[in-house]
Parts: C-alpha cells; sequence; structure tokens
C-alpha cells in the first residue's frame, strides 16, 4: 500500500463530493418550488366579510297598569337604568301612581342625591 501522507485533497473536489453538493443543491431548489406551490395554494387568512348576526327585537308585552307583571316590569326597567348609572325620575312617577309599593310591597331604591 502506498502511503498518501499529507496529499489528500478536500472530499468536495472528489466525484462523490460534487455529486453529493450537487443533489443536495437540486433537493434545497425543488423543496423552495414546492414550499412556494403549497403557500400559493393555500387559502387566504383573510375571510370575505362576515355576515352581521341576526338580532332580534326585544318586544315588551303591554300588561295592564298596575298589574303585578307591570310592576315587575318597571322593577326591571329601573334596574337596567341603574346599572347604566342613571336614576329615571319618570320611571318612579309610574310605578308609584302603578301603587306597585303598596299592593304588592315593591321598592325601588333611595334615590341618589345629585
Amino acid at each position: 500500500m502506498a502511503d498518501q501522507g499529507s496529499e489528500r485533497s478536500s472530499f468536495w473536489t472528489s466525484l462523490p463530493g460534487i455529486l453529493t453538493g450537487a443533489a443536495a443543491l437540486i433537493t434545497a431548489v425543488a423543496g423552495l418550488g414546492g414550499l412556494a406551490i403549497w403557500q400559493h395554494n393555500k387559502p387566504s387568512p383573510t375571510p370575505g366579510p362576515t355576515p352581521a348576526p341576526i338580532v332580534e327585537p326585544v318586544v315588551k308585552p303591554d300588561y295592564p297598569e298596575g298589574s303585578r307583571q307591570w310592576c315587575d316590569q318597571k322593577v326591571a326597567d329601573w334596574s337596567a337604568e341603574m346599572a347604566k348609572g342613571t336614576d329615571d325620575a319618570a320611571l318612579r312617577t309610574a310605578f308609584r301612581q302603578g301603587e306597585c309599593g303598596k299592593k304588592y310591597g315593591l321598592r325601588l331604591g333611595k334615590p341618589e342625591a345629585k
């Protein structure tokens, strides 16, 4: 056997090295092309306009003034107003005129001092 010693050449300058490098380059280019085609065929991330939700109007039943249902509705309306931070004087007056407190023992609470 002959001793080659320090005369070794680089792997990339040999035929197997050149073929390996060429195969790696071809694989990389083909992979990028396939990735580009795959990305192009994906659906758009931003869909078209979404339809507005259907909101049914709230229809309050028309109870006879002074009935228990009418008084309960006035209490519910007043509670909703108080949640908004307002105290509706007209609601209080209607509640008093319907005699909800006397008939059914309902109360609205103390009016806020302004």
